[in-house]
């Protein structure tokens, strides 16, 4: 894997800001040791210390609806604007032990984002990080639709959220994904990586919390902003369940075409990422238990069977309840005489044969 750092975000920036920069030299730097820490990856690339300093002293912006592509935890989305004008804008929100990753390529502009939680990235061992695949899945989607522009630029990551939490589960997510990076086979330029310190303020009570409420990418101008979503709240959320519910019942209207894409139209839909290791016990366990349940019917159906009187199937040398000892014993004398005296008048079947060559 080859991650890169360059100094053409900070040349842009100033460039957007100034109209100049004080940077008269493009610098590629590769990452070629994983470093041990956040500390140390921070400590040798001071250029994404400033990206995220810069980030981090943006104001949030509030977002509409309209046109966002909105995403929850452990899901993943990728949209082309080119395919899907619709969706304008890609965004989340509430990293806090979580991160959120954004990647976009150069030249097609195609983008994907995802939230990352830190339940799966570290429990069962690096090769079972469900990390590994949705950072595959998002590469791989924006390989597809960038298409003739695939060779013509490169992919830029940015990682956000995991503030500095008393237990350390949002560094070891953030080393998680980090490490997931490096060991993709693909070439990536990290352009901010805003955990840790650099998300990290303190609240009312003197504990830590994090700085950033959410984070979205206009999808026109590649622009990523601290962003918050005032329509993605409580309220809110019982109203969707509400109008869903009564969508489904026909008590409700359908949503227009308009608000369809707020949260499912994307060129690639807003998906789970899930786990490979626990993903795959659930797999085995539902075709464990199909065949188990195939097996034991195969069985049921070699048995021997007889039918009883009324043409029910008897497997094996089950009993009617009414053929068992304990029963038989517990019938009372009369009626036991009565069930003798009826079978004495049962007939026993008698074969006739038609008389061949008899004359009249």
């Amino acid at each position: 894997m080859v991650i890169k750092v360059t100094n053409f975000p900070k040349f842009l920036r100033e460039i957007q800001l100034y109209g100049s920069s004080s940077i008269t030299q493009m610098e590629e730097r590769i990452i070629e040791k994983f470093p041990a820490d956040l500390e140390e990856f921070f400590e040798k690339n001071p250029e994404i210390c400033d990206n995220n300093l810069d980030f981090t002293n943006t104001p949030h912006t509030p977002l509409k609806r309209d046109g966002v592509l909105f995403i929850t935890q452990r899901r993943q989305a990728t949209s082309d604007l080119r395919e899907n004008p619709k969706v304008q804008l890609l965004g989340s929100h509430a990293a806090l032990t979580c991160q959120i990753v954004l990647m976009r390529h150069t030249e097609s502009r195609v983008a994907s984002i995802g939230h990352f939680d830190n339940f799966s990235c570290w429990q069962f061992g690096d090769e079972a990080s469900a990390h590994k695949e949705g950072l595959k899945v998002m590469m791989e989607e924006i390989e597809f639709l960038s298409k003739e522009d695939l060779e013509e630029g490169h992919i830029q990551v940015s990682v956000f959220g995991g503030y500095t939490d008393e237990r350390g589960d949002a560094a070891k997510n953030s080393m998680s994904l980090l490490s997931a990076l490096h060991d993709s086979d693909r070439l990536v330029e990290i352009v901010h990586f805003c955990v840790g310190p650099f998300n990290t303020c303190k609240d009312k009570e003197g504990k830590n919390t994090a700085i950033l409420i959410g984070i979205a990418m206009d999808l026109r101008s590649q622009i990523i902003f601290p962003a918050s979503f005032p329509w993605n709240n409580f309220e809110d959320f019982s109203q969707q369940l509400q109008d869903r519910v009564m969508r489904r019942t026909g008590q409700g209207k359908l949503l227009d075409d308009d608000d369809k894409h707020k949260t499912k139209l994307s060129t690639f839909k807003p998906k789970a990422l899930r786990n490979p290791k626990t993903y795959k016990n659930l797999e085995n366990s539902a075709a464990g238990k199909d065949k188990l349940s195939k097996t034991k019917e195969e069985e049921d159906n070699k048995k021997e069977y007889t039918t009883d009187a009324f043409g029910n199937k008897k497997f094996g040398n089950l009993k009617s309840f009414a053929e068992s000892k304990n029963f038989q014993q517990t019938m009372s004398k009369e009626y036991q005489k009565i069930s003798v005296k009826d079978n004495s008048k049962t007939l026993p079947p008698v074969n006739l044969k038609p008389v061949k060559n008899r004359s009249p």
